[in-house]
């Protein structure tokens, strides 16, 4: 438990395949005096829709009276909003970063890199199980030639950003804890985001902005659109020019940090 209260809390739900340390894109642009929970939401267990609601609650007990900015990366937008959603008087904005909307909210799987895996995702929770193994396998023997696949189609930028050893071992950090460490959780929020959760987005009450890199191969920014148009509130969207997945998600660590530096009366607003 904390002996103070930060000036914010922020509390980071990383994309999957991913892990708690895909904050580092966060924490190293925050300034001093800012607090970042950044959860493994695959160690938790049961239903991801329920389980990343109870491990919020677990992550911010010793920061009761804190308001918390809430940001979800990737299909960590779905736990993000589940969370947004159920705990409301937590919640004091919530900012989704290259965000994955629901499947049902749209037709974007011809544009989404990970189609294959979401369409066997939806039809065959056992092939699901199979490729997942034969994918921990390979990342066992040849961790390198996995990443590499998976950012194959990936533009410049975010070739350049994923080169840098320190990013490479994020990644790959995420992929152990996506399959091998925790693969069955894995799959479950594999399932879980396959299903239609989009009912929850009406819901969100809190002042949300979403960031999205106009070059995003991941996913496509027409999914940012359709979030956007889901939430009752009116929601801020920042496209990012030429960005994609983790570029975007650095930019916007990088334009938070500033902003927060630059915010005299930061430790008094959102309180």
């Amino acid at each position: 438990m904390p002996n103070q209260k930060p000036l914010k809390l922020i509390y980071f739900c990383h994309g999957v395949p991913g892990s708690e340390h895909d904050s580092v894109f966060l924490q190293d642009a925050l300034p001093a005096g800012v607090e970042l929970v950044a959860a493994n939401l695959l160690a938790a267990q049961g239903d991801p829709k329920e389980a990343c609601v109870r491990q919020f609650d677990e992550m911010t007990a010793g920061y009761e009276e804190a308001k918390v900015h809430l940001v979800g990366f990737s299909i960590g937008t779905m736990a993000a909003a589940h969370i947004a959603q159920a705990r409301p008087e937590r919640v004091a904005k919530l900012t989704l970063v290259s965000s994955a909307a629901p499947l049902t909210l749209g037709d974007f799987l011809p544009k989404t890199a990970g189609a294959p895996v979401f369409k066997i995702a939806r039809s065959s929770p056992r092939l699901l199980t199979v490729l997942i193994v034969l994918q921990g396998l390979l990342f066992r023997m040849r961790p390198t030639v996995l990443l590499k696949g998976l950012f194959a189609k990936c533009g410049a930028q975010e070739k350049e950003l994923i080169e840098r050893p320190e990013v490479a071992s994020v990644l790959q950090a995420g992929l152990a804890n996506s399959l091998v460490r925790h693969h069955e959780s894995y799959a479950a929020y594999l399932k879980a985001y396959v299903s239609d959760w989009s009912a929850i987005l009406p819901d969100i009450r809190c002042p949300t902005e979403l960031w999205h890199g106009a070059a995003d191969t991941w996913t496509p920014s027409e999914m940012a659109w359709a979030i956007k148009e889901a939430l009752p509130t009116d929601a801020q969207l920042h496209i990012v020019d030429r960005a994609e997945h983790y570029s975007t998600l650095q930019a916007f660590g990088n334009t938070l940090g500033e902003a927060l530096r630059s915010s005299a009366d930061y430790s008094s607003s959102e309180k």
